[in-house]
């Protein structure tokens, strides 16, 4: 077993995405988000929104990932089930 070392980045458990994502500019990049309609990945979704970044949400369920999306500009939901291979052909 390998022992974990910190990396020193300077972020604790206790911060939060946008504490973490505070001061970069994203603005002109792409950036998609698996999960990014609840928990951790809404959270992450929320700060590159933040941060000036155009997200992409890929999902199974469209209009519940629409539903917790709402208001949050710079996102899309694109409807994907990895588990069925038509959907991930444009």
């Amino acid at each position: 077993m390998t022992q974990q070392t910190p990396l020193g980045s300077g972020f604790g458990a206790a911060r939060t995405a946008m504490e973490v994502i505070s001061g970069i500019d994203l603005s002109g990049k792409l950036a998609i988000v698996t999960g990014g309609a609840s928990g951790l990945g809404l959270e992450t979704t929320r700060a590159l929104l933040h941060a000036g970044a155009e997200v992409i949400v890929p999902t199974r369920s469209p209009e519940r990932a629409r539903a917790a999306l709402r208001g949050l500009s710079g996102a899309t939901v694109e409807p994907m089930d990895v588990f069925r291979r038509a959907s991930l052909t444009p």
